[in-house]
């Protein structure tokens, strides 16, 4: 009997020091993969937003805000660690030529990457005046540059991005973002030799010692101060006219306050739609897409209890749009996968099912020899499913579930939660939706 309460003693003080030492570290090991993934995903997001700008095409990028620790028997884990990911405020970008007449503002925002980390101690990730790049100086560190300034080439011309839209997303899963530049817009810039003004979180010192920025040139105006202490600075740069590009993306809409000058306007709305659906062409023409009609019907439901979601989209466009793809990414903080009930045909035996009136097509994850669908893969239906004008199609989602071998995750509750999902049409043109999910 004591030899029994001794051995048991051994065992909880071995428990013990597993969850005090080890869970710690093998959890820091997860985290630190994930800032590695979430980095890659800000370089890719940094490119599509110039690449949007620079090609009159939306952009779709992918970021994976939180992660998930590996589930424990005898010992227990933190909450999840969860990221966040949005814009700041709004600050001007101002263009003069120095007359009144001769002065425009154009509204830019930063973006702010933030991890909520419970082990390792890592500080927010900024995209600012097109520099991406770690900012510590709140721990009493400074910044660490990921990707350069494009601002200003080497040839001197500059080029102006202007960030726009109010965005904000959080959890561990991934969510999509649309970028989405000005559509066939001509603004009337001044004319001459401009001074252009860029707010930004860099201090002088930072864009002088930690940028490529050419501060020797006759482009670099310098750094104003803080004036306002509110961690923006201003960038003046010395240019012309000619020698001056200004694009305007939005996120996950088109900009608010759409600016595009002629050397931006490299082409002529990006896939001919409406100015706000989310729609982009393959073949750079003036018609519209097969993406430009399709709308959600904002009829989401839970379905076969609570972790099954089943919505519908309409085509309010001219001819039948063809879904030949789709990716389906979540902003709950638990789901993974999508896993069905138990195989068979239809709504709920499908992990995702698509049907219109004319036409029905799926993707069935035992088909591609998976036990399930993985949130935030794009994968091809069984066959297309055509939408003819003024025609829903219902599409059902069965089941959201956290990750385990063999489908054996735990289902989610997906009432009140967001759905990202994106839409890939037969003439290579795509839409992006947000499902709501009432409470």
């Amino acid at each position: 009997m004591i030899g029994t309460v001794i051995l048991f003693g051994f065992l909880i003080l071995a428990l013990s020091l597993y969850q005090v030492q080890v869970v710690p570290q093998e959890n820091a090991q997860v985290e630190f993969q994930h800032f590695e993934d979430v980095r890659n995903d800000l370089v890719d997001l940094r490119a599509g937003v110039l690449q949007a700008g620079s090609t009159d095409r939306p952009q779709y990028q992918t970021v994976r805000l939180g992660t998930t620790y590996p589930s424990r028997v005898f010992t227990i884990n933190p909450p999840s660690p969860a990221g966040t990911l949005q814009t700041t405020e709004s600050y001007p970008v101002v263009i003069s030529n120095g007359t009144p007449e001769g002065t425009v503002t154009v509204p830019t925002r930063f973006l702010q990457y933030r991890p909520g980390y419970n082990e390792i101690d890592q500080s927010s990730t900024w995209y600012d005046a097109s520099v991406l790049y770690v900012d510590a100086r709140d721990r009493g560190s400074g910044i660490a540059v990921i990707e350069d300034q494009e601002l200003v080439s080497g040839d001197g011309e500059v080029r102006i991005v202007a960030l726009q839209n109010e965005f904000r997303r959080s959890g561990t899963g991934r969510v999509t973002l649309e970028l989405r530049p000005a559509e066939s817009v001509t603004e009337t810039l001044p004319e001459g030799d401009l001074t252009v003004t860029v707010p930004t979180r860099l201090s002088e010192g930072d864009w002088e010692t930690k940028t490529d920025l050419p501060t020797d040139s006759e482009v670099y105006g310098g750094v104003t101060d803080d004036t306002n202490g509110d961690g923006v600075y201003n960038l003046t740069l010395n240019t012309t006219a000619d020698d001056l590009t200004v694009d305007t993306v939005g996120v996950q809409e088109a900009p608010e306050d759409p600016t595009q000058n002629t050397d931006g306007a490299v082409g002529s709305g990006g896939g001919g739609g409406d100015g706000g659906d989310g729609d982009s062409g393959s073949d750079g023409g003036d018609g519209p897409t097969q993406a430009s009609g399709i709308v959600s019907n904002d009829d989401a439901s839970t379905f076969w209890g609570t972790s099954g979601v089943q919505f519908s989209v309409r085509n309010d466009g001219s001819g039948v749009a063809e879904i030949e793809s789709i990716s389906i990414d979540s902003t709950t903080s638990q789901a993974e996968v999508l896993k069905e009930q138990n195989g068979g045909a239809g709504a709920g035996q499908r992990e995702i099912y698509v049907a219109s009136s004319s036409s029905e097509g799926f993707h069935e994850a035992g088909d591609t020899g998976q036990d399930r669908y993985f949130i935030g893969t794009q994968v091809t239906l069984s066959s297309d499913v055509g939408i003819a004008t003024d025609d829903d199609a219902t599409i059902t989602l069965a089941f959201f579930q956290t990750d385990g071998a063999g489908g054996s995750g735990d289902r989610v509750d997906m009432t009140g939660e967001d759905i990202d999902i994106t839409l890939y049409f037969a003439d290579g043109s795509q839409k992006s939706l947000v499902i709501s999910v009432p409470n």
